[in-house]
C-alpha cells in the first residue's frame, strides 16, 4: 500500500500553514499521491478549494481538523456525512462555545486558542476517526513523563468513545533525536495496547520558500522577529515539516511499514463531499394548517394588487403563475418568504431598502416588495434569476439557489441584521466570511517585520505598492524603491524580503466579515459549517461566497448602501421642514431640470454617476430618460471599458456613426444599446438565437460572467458557442467564422464585471432619486449626503465646496443651534435653507462625548460656553476641538477667545487660561487661517478654499484656474494647480493614473501616463497640492489636462486626505 499523508496543514491553519489548499493538492498530485488529507487547526475553510483542485487532478481528498482537547492537540478525520457534521460541530464549539447562550461580550474568550473538552468530543465521535496528536499531544506527554499505565488507560478510554476508530499518531522528522525516541515509544505503546498506529509527517509547507513563510508567520504570531523567535526555540529546527513523497516516507519508515499501511487503510474508509456541508433551508413559520407555498401565493397576489391594481393583465398573471410554479417545484418558497419578512420588517421601521441584482427579473420579488423594478413592464427575463435549468450547480450535486441582494440604508442595517439573528436564532444563522489573500503591501510589511526592519520603513515601502500583487511588488522594490529607502537587496535580509514576497503570493492571510451575506438553516448551522467569532462581535461561517456557490448553500444578502441612507435623511429633512413626505418610487420619472443637470455633468454626490469617468461619459451621451441612466451605469464598468465599447457606444448615440451588427439577428437584441452588448441578458439571448443554446446552456454562460476569476470558464463556454454559431443551420444567413469570432471576443469582456440589466435598473432608480434631490432640494441633499458619511467618491470638504458653489449657505457646528447630525435652518439670502454642520464632524471628539452632549442638551439648552463645558464634562482637549470648530460661536464668535473661555471653564491650571478674566483682545484670524483651521477642526471648510490665498501668486506664474479651461483651445499648453481630492488608478487603465484637482472654482481632470507615474511617483501619489504642466484636451464637453511635468505646490500643512481608488 502507498503512504497517505493524513495530516497536512494549509494556510487556513492561520499562522501555522504556509501553502494554499490548491497548491498543496497540486503538489501532492505531482508527488504521486492518490489521496491527500487536510487537518487544519480548528478550520474547514480550505476544504472546498482543496476539493475543487482534487477533483480537477483526479485525486481523493479527505478532510479533518486538529483541535485542542483539554488544552492538547488531537486530530479528527471525517469518515462520512455524520462525521463531517460532527467535525463542523466540534470546530464551532471550539471557536464560539454554545451559540444558544452566545453574546458579543464573550467573543474574546474563545479567540486565539480555540479548544473543546474531551466530554464534548466523546459526544460527537460518531463518523470520525481519531488520531492521538503530535509530540505536544496528551499521549506523547504521558509517554515522555514515563506514565505508561496512564497512557494505556487514556487509549482505552478513547477507543471506547470512538468504537475502535483510533490510531496512535507517530511522527519522526530527521534531525530530531528526541522525536525519534518518542516515536519508538509510541509504536511500542500502541502494539501493547492493541491499537493501530499511523505515520504522519504533519507538513506545513512544500519547499524552502514556503518554509521561510512558515517561520515568518510563527515569529509574527509570537510578536517577534525571526532572530528572537529562533533564540526562543519557537521555529522548527529544520525543513523536515514539508510534504514528502510517498516513496520518501516509505524509505524513512523501512521496517515499520505497518504505520504506512495504516495511513492507507484509514484513507480508504474516509470520504468527503461538499454536499455534506450544505445546511437545510430555513422553514418560514406560516401558522397552523398552512404551507409555505400557499402562504407565498397569498402574499404575492396581495402585493400584485398593490403594485398593479385590482385588475391584473393576462401577462402579469401569467408571469406570476409561471414563477410560482418554478419556485414551488424547486422548493424555494421559504427562501422568498425569508427575504419578504426581512424587507417587511425594514419597512415597518421606516428603513429604506431595495432588492437588486438578478432578483429584479422576478415578478414575484417585485410583488413581494423586495425589488422595485417591474420586470413585466420592462421585459426582463425571469430565467436570468431562477430556472429549473439551473440544476445541477457547479459541484453537480444540488439545485443552485436564487440570489437576492437587498440594499439597506447603511446606518440602519444593524437593525435588520439583528432582526434576522433574532428571528432565526443565533445558532441557526451566521454571516458569510471573506478570505483576504496576500497582496504586495501586506506581503512586504509582514516580511520586513519578521526580518527585523523598522516598522516605519516597512510602512513607507508598503504604501507605495498598493494595487500590486506580490510578484509585481518585487519588481517595484527592485526597480527603485529599495535603493531610495536604503534597503540592501544584496544582503541576506534583503534577498529574503524578495523571496518571501513571491512566496506570499496567493496565500490566505486572514478572514473577515462579508458585507452582508447571511446563511440561515433549519437546523443548527454550526453542525454543517463551522462558525467563529469576529473581533467586531459577529459570528461568521468559515466559507466565503465562492465556496457557498460550489456547496450550493443559499445566501441571504443584506447589504449596507450609503445612497439609501442619503435619500432617507433628505426625505426626513424635507418632511420636517415642509410637512410633505417624498417617496423613493413616486418621484416624477422624467423631470426635465433633473436630466438637464445630469447632462451638464453636475452629479457630484449622486449615486453611481458621480465619478469622473461617469461624468466624462455623461457629457457626451447626454442622458434624457431613465433607460439612459440604466445604460450609463452599466457602461462605465471594467468589462465594457476593456472591451472598448465606451467610445463606439458614445459615437453611435451622438449620431456620429451608425450602429453595426455582426449578424442581422442581433439587431432586435442590441438595438437599444446601439449594437453594443452591455447586459448579461443580451449575451444569453445571443447564445440562444445564434448558437442554439438551450435555457440551461445559456444560464451556464451567464454563470461564468461577472468575475475575472471565472475567465477560464467563460473562455471555455465561448469556444463552444463559437463552434455552435458557425454550425447552427437555423440563423439566416448562416453565421460566418469572422462574425462568430467577433461576437465571442465581445462577450469575453463580461469576464470583467458586466451588469445584468435588472441590476442596472435597480441602481438607476436610486441614482435618479439622488439627482432629483440634488436639483430640487440641494440643502436637504447635502444634509443627507453628509449625514450618511462615510460613502461616495469625494471627501467631505469637496462636498461642502460643491454645496457652496450650488448656492447653499453652509454654517459651522453650533452647540446652541445645532445637533449631532447636520440640520437645516432658515437662510439669510437663498431660495433654500441653510445647512448647519453637525457635531459628529468635529475631529478629535468621540462618539461617547457626542452622546453626552446630546443627553445634556436634551435636558436643557446650553446657555454659555461654561454651561456646555460643565454639564457635558468636556476635557481640555475636547473643549479646544469645539472651539476650533467654531461650535461656541453663538456665545463667542472669536475662536481664540472661545478657546480661552472653555479652558477656564474646564479649570485648566496651565498659565494659558488664567482663573480670572483679563482684558484680552486676540488678533482676529485672517481668512487663510480660518480656512486651514476649518480643515484641521472638521475637514469641512465653510469660509473659503485653500487655493484662494495662493491665487495671486499662481496668476503671476501663469497658472490657470478651473474657470479658465473653457476658453482654452484643444491641444494648448497649460499650467494648472489645485488640491488633490481624488486619485484613481483602475485596472482597466493599464497603469494610467487619474487625478482630480480642486480649486476655488471647481475641478480639473488630470491624466498621468504610466511612464510618468513611475517618474514622478511620490508627487503624483501623495502630494496634497500639485502644479501640473501639460496639454489641454477637449472632447465634446469633457476637458482634461494630460500632464507632462508635476511638482508639489509648497503650502503649509493642510489636514486633508484624497480619496484614492485602485
Amino acid at each position: 500500500m502507498s503512504y497517505v499523508e493524513l495530516r497536512a496543514h494549509t494556510a487556513f491553519s492561520f499562522g501555522d500553514g504556509a501553502v494554499s489548499p490548491q497548491a498543496l493538492v497540486a503538489r501532492a498530485a505531482e508527488l504521486g499521491y492518490k489521496v491527500i488529507g487536510i487537518t487544519d487547526t480548528a478550520d474547514l475553510g480550505g476544504a472546498v478549494r482543496a476539493k475543487i483542485e482534487a477533483d480537477r487532478l483526479g485525486i481523493k481528498l479527505i478532510v479533518g481538523a486538529e483541535l485542542r482537547v483539554d488544552g492538547k492537540p488531537m486530530a479528527f478525520i471525517a469518515r462520512d456525512i455524520k462525521g463531517c457534521r460532527n467535525l463542523a460541530s466540534l470546530i464551532t464549539h471550539a471557536r464560539v462555545g454554545s451559540l444558544r447562550s452566545w453574546s458579543p461580550s464573550n467573543r474574546q474568550r474563545k479567540r486565539g486558542l480555540p479548544g473543546v473538552s474531551w466530554s464534548h468530543v466523546a459526544e460527537r465521535a460518531e463518523g470520525l476517526h481519531m488520531l492521538t496528536g503530535p509530540a505536544s499531544g496528551t499521549l506523547a506527554q504521558l509517554v515522555r513523563e514515563g506514565r505508561r499505565d496512564d497512557a494505556e488507560r487514556v487509549i482505552h478510554e478513547w477507543r471506547e468513545a470512538f468504537g475502535g476508530r483510533i490510531a496512535v499518531e507517530v511522527q519522526r522528522h530527521r534531525g530530531c533525536g528526541d522525536e525519534s525516541a518518542l516515536a519508538g515509544a509510541l509504536v511500542d505503546l500502541a502494539r501493547s495496547a492493541g491499537t493501530p498506529w499511523v505515520v504522519c509527517n504533519d507538513p506545513r509547507y512544500l519547499d524552502d520558500n514556503s518554509r521561510l513563510i512558515h517561520d515568518m508567520l510563527t515569529a509574527l504570531r509570537a510578536g517577534l522577529d525571526l532572530d528572537h523567535a529562533t533564540e526562543r526555540g519557537l521555529l522548527h529546527p529544520n525543513g523536515e515539516w514539508r510534504l514528502r513523497s510517498p516513496e520518501e516516507m516509505l524509505e524513512m519508515w523501512t521496517g515499520l511499514e505497518e504505520g504506512i499501511e495504516e495511513s492507507a487503510r484509514i484513507a480508504s474508509e474516509c470520504d468527503f463531499s461538499v454536499r455534506w456541508l450544505r445546511p437545510p433551508l430555513p422553514a418560514f413559520p406560516v401558522g397552523d394548517g398552512a404551507d409555505a407555498e400557499e402562504y407565498l401565493r397569498v402574499q404575492v397576489y396581495e402585493g400584485a394588487h398593490v403594485r398593479w391594481g385590482s385588475a391584473l393583465s393576462h401577462n402579469q398573471r401569467a408571469q406570476l403563475e409561471h414563477e410560482l410554479a418554478v419556485i414551488n417545484r424547486l422548493g424555494f418558497a421559504g427562501f422568498f418568504l425569508v427575504m419578504w419578512d426581512a424587507v417587511r420588517f425594514a419597512r415597518r421601521k421606516n428603513i429604506l431598502c431595495q432588492g437588486r441584482g438578478s432578483a429584479a427579473n422576478s415578478a414575484v420579488a417585485y410583488c413581494l416588495g423586495v425589488t422595485a423594478v417591474d420586470p413585466v413592464r420592462h421585459g426582463l427575463l425571469f430565467e436570468r434569476f431562477l430556472s429549473e435549468a439551473r440544476v445541477p450547480g457547479p459541484s453537480g450535486e444540488y439545485t443552485e439557489a436564487p440570489d437576492i441582494d437587498v440594499d439597506i440604508e447603511h446606518d440602519r442595517r444593524e437593525e435588520v441584521l439583528n432582526y434576522v439573528y433574532g428571528s432565526y436564532q443565533r445558532d441557526h444563522s451566521a454571516i458569510t466570511c471573506t478570505v483576504q489573500t496576500y497582496r504586495a503591501p501586506n506581503a512586504i510589511l509582514d516580511a520586513m517585520r519578521a526580518l527585523g526592519y523598522p516598522a516605519d520603513l516597512g510602512f513607507e515601502l508598503s504604501r507605495r505598492l498598493h494595487r500590486f500583487d506580490p510578484e509585481e511588488g518585487v519588481e517595484k522594490v527592485r526597480g527603485a524603491l529599495a535603493e531610495r529607502f536604503g534597503v540592501d537587496l544584496t544582503s541576506p535580509r534583503g534577498r529574503a524580503i524578495l523571496t518571501a514576497m513571491v512566496a506570499f503570493d496567493g496565500l490566505p492571510r486572514m478572514r473577515s466579515t462579508h458585507v452582508g451575506g447571511f446563511v440561515l438553516s433549519a437546523a443548527p448551522l454550526g453542525d454543517y459549517m463551522p462558525i467563529e467569532h469576529t473581533s467586531m462581535g459577529r459570528t461568521i461561517i468559515q466559507f466565503d461566497k465562492d465556496d457557498l456557490d460550489f456547496i450550493g448553500a443559499p445566501k441571504f444578502d443584506f447589504l449596507g448602501l450609503g445612497a439609501l441612507a442619503l435619500v432617507r435623511h433628505a426625505f426626513d429633512s424635507i418632511e420636517a421642514r415642509t410637512g410633505a413626505r417624498l417617496e423613493l418610487y413616486n418621484l416624477p420619472p422624467d423631470d426635465a431640470p433633473t436630466f438637464a443637470m445630469i447632462s451638464r455633468g453636475e452629479t457630484v454626490g449622486t449615486f453611481q454617476i458621480e465619478s469622473r469617468a461617469q461624468i466624462a461619459s455623461i457629457l457626451n451621451t447626454l442622458p434624457q430618460v431613465m433607460y439612459d441612466i440604466v445604460v450609463q451605469i452599466s457602461l462605465i464598468r471594467p468589462g465594457p471599458i476593456q472591451g472598448n465599447f465606451v467610445h463606439p457606444y458614445t459615437r453611435r448615440r451622438r449620431g456620429l456613426e451608425p450602429p453595426t451588427y455582426a449578424h442581422p439577428l442581433l439587431e432586435p437584441i442590441l438595438k437599444r444599446t446601439y449594437g453594443i452588448p452591455i447586459f448579461q441578458e443580451q449575451a444569453m439571448a445571443i447564445s440562444s438565437t445564434l448558437g442554439g443554446f438551450s435555457s440551461a446552456e445559456a444560464d451556464r454562460l451567464r454563470r461564468t460572467m461577472g468575475n475575472i476569476r471565472k475567465k477560464e470558464r467563460l473562455e471555455a463556454v465561448l469556444v463552444e458557442l463559437t463552434e455552435r454559431m458557425v454550425n447552427n443551420p437555423v440563423p439566416e444567413p448562416r453565421v460566418s467564422h469572422e462574425a462568430a469570432d467577433q461576437i465571442s471576443r465581445e462577450l469575453l469582456t463580461f469576464a470583467n464585471y458586466g451588469f445584468p440589466e435588472s441590476h442596472a435598473w435597480s441602481f438607476a432608480l436610486i441614482a435618479y432619486a439622488t439627482a432629483y434631490l440634488r436639483w430640487h432640494f440641494p440643502a436637504d441633499f447635502y444634509l443627507g449626503l453628509l449625514n450618511a458619511q462615510p460613502m461616495g467618491f469625494y471627501p467631505t470638504s469637496t462636498l461642502i465646496h460643491d454645496a457652496r458653489r450650488r448656492g447653499v449657505e453652509v454654517r459651522p457646528p453650533c452647540l446652541r443651534r445645532g445637533d449631532r447630525f447636520c440640520t437645516t435652518e432658515d437662510a439669510t439670502s437663498s431660495d433654500w435653507p441653510a445647512l448647519r454642520v453637525g457635531w459628529r464632524h468635529i475631529r478629535g471628539v468621540g462618539t461617547r462625548t457626542i452622546d453626552r452632549v446630546c443627553a445634556a442638551r436634551d435636558l436643557a439648552p446650553f446657555i454659555s460656553i461654561a454651561d456646555a463645558v460643565d454639564r457635558v464634562g468636556l476635557t481640555r482637549a475636547e473643549s479646544l476641538q469645539f472651539a476650533r470648530a467654531d461650535a461656541f460661536g453663538a456665545w463667542e464668535p472669536d475662536r481664540r477667545r472661545a478657546g480661552w473661555e472653555a479652558l477656564r471653564a474646564v479649570g485648566d491650571t496651565l498659565p494659558f487660561a488664567p482663573a480670572q478674566r483679563d482684558v484680552y483682545e486676540p488678533r482676529e484670524l485672517d481668512e487663510r487661517e480660518l480656512i486651514f483651521l476649518d480643515y484641521a477642526a472638521t475637514g469641512i471648510c465653510i469660509t473659503g478654499h485653500p487655493m484662494e490665498h495662493l491665487r495671486e501668486r499662481l496668476r503671476g506664474a501663469g497658472v490657470a484656474g478651473s474657470c479658465d479651461l473653457p476658453d482654452l483651445a484643444d491641444g494648448q499648453r497649460v499650467i494648472v494647480a489645485g488640491l488633490v481630492t481624488v486619485r484613481q488608478r483602475p485596472e482597466s487603465a493599464n497603469g494610467t493614473l487619474f487625478l482630480l484637482l480642486e480649486d476655488e472654482w471647481g475641478f480639473i481632470n488630470v491624466i498621468v501616463s504610466r511612464t510618468l507615474v513611475e517618474r514622478y511617483g511620490d508627487i503624483v501619489k501623495f502630494a496634497p497640492f500639485m502644479v501640473v504642466e501639460g496639454k489641454f484636451e477637449r472632447d465634446g464637453g469633457v476637458m482634461n489636462v494630460v500632464g507632462r511635468r508635476f511638482r508639489e505646490l509648497e503650502v503649509e500643512k493642510l489636514v486633508h486626505g484624497s480619496r484614492d481608488f485602485h
